[in-house]
């Protein structure tokens, strides 16, 4: 059945008589309140790279063991000991499009138009794709045999109940994140440990000590693999959220005038609230250190908008 302008919903609601500023709506496209991961990641820490079907970095894992207290004219051992491996991780695509009719720039030439319906149609692809991204950084493939989701942060970042480096392989990869098998490398894994109550005694005592056992500081001096120049984040649920806010007033007694307290702080680093964990019903706090951590973009196609091109049997 062939449809006529005035039943093309969203063209007959853009050109309607009665508004209130023309060239102006009001966005309502999504049910999250923040995009964190794609404003963090995807907006400030995307590095682009050339080429490659994977993407390789080279980590040190150990030193060579060679070291010992001596009498005069012991001899030296000679053996070797490799202390490099690999990791890597393969490119995965996302797609967003829109489509319109070539008749409807017609429809809203001259006095008519009140809103670009093109441009919605636009911003409708591209809140599409954003909220895809927020979901797939906040989230990690179900297992090695998954060839299109993101390797996101709990992919990286494996939450372990017993307090300490105990974050190892992420479930589904037995050979670990990028390949690199933390049980027979256990320095690849990250700090993890559970929690009770959002108090001193809890979660920011836990907090502190991941703080204090993550903040490794070589003698030696090299050209590290750095994906930014930028510091720490701290994200959490809202629940989560709300109760640092909480302890945070209770301990602040000059909050002054705002009822909603300050922006809560852990030292130094202000803590973000990001909707996506509020599906988390372990209320996680993430401590990311984001020169280390980055969404990587293959060159040319991070932002890539293809010319328009006619739907096969729809010829406008």
């Amino acid at each position: 059945m062939a449809l006529t302008a005035s039943q093309i919903d969203d063209l007959v609601q853009l050109t309607l008589n009665n508004f209130i500023k023309r060239g102006t709506f009001v966005n309502m496209q999504t049910d999250l309140q923040r995009f964190v991961a794609v404003k963090e990641m995807w907006k400030k820490r995307k590095n682009v790279f050339d080429g490659g079907i994977e993407w390789e970095f080279q980590i040190q894992m150990d030193h060579n063991h060679s070291a010992k207290m001596v009498g005069l004219f012991e001899q030296d051992s000679s053996s070797l000991t490799d202390t490099m491996t690999n990791g890597s991780v393969p490119v995965r695509h996302i797609n967003a499009h829109y489509i319109y009719d070539l008749h409807e720039k017609s429809f809203q030439a001259g006095a008519t138009k009140i809103v670009d319906l093109i441009m919605t149609r636009h911003q409708a692809k591209l809140a599409s794709m954003y909220e895809l991204l927020e979901a797939q950084l906040w989230s990690k493939p179900t297992d090695s045999s998954d060839t299109k989701d993101v390797f996101g942060i709990p992919y990286w970042i494996v939450k372990n109940a017993t307090l300490g480096l105990t974050g190892g392989n992420p479930a589904g990869f037995t050979s670990g994140a990028a390949g690199i098998d933390s049980t027979v490398y256990p320095r690849w894994k990250n700090f993890s440990g559970s929690y009770s109550d959002v108090s001193e005694t809890d979660l920011l005592d836990k907090m502190r000590q991941a703080h204090l056992e993550t903040d490794f500081q070589s003698p030696l001096s090299n050209t590290e693999t750095k994906l930014s120049g930028m510091g720490n984040g701290i994200y959490v649920n809202s629940y989560t959220y709300r109760a640092l806010e909480k302890l945070y007033d209770e301990r602040n007694m000059n909050l002054g005038s705002d009822l909603g307290g300050k922006a809560v702080q852990f030292k130094g680093t202000p803590m973000t609230y990001a909707s996506k964990l509020d599906a988390d019903s372990s209320d996680p706090v993430y401590m990311i250190d984001w020169e280390y951590m980055s969404v990587g973009a293959q060159s040319g196609w991070e932002n890539n908008i293809t010319p328009p091109y006619m739907v096969p049997g729809k010829h406008n």
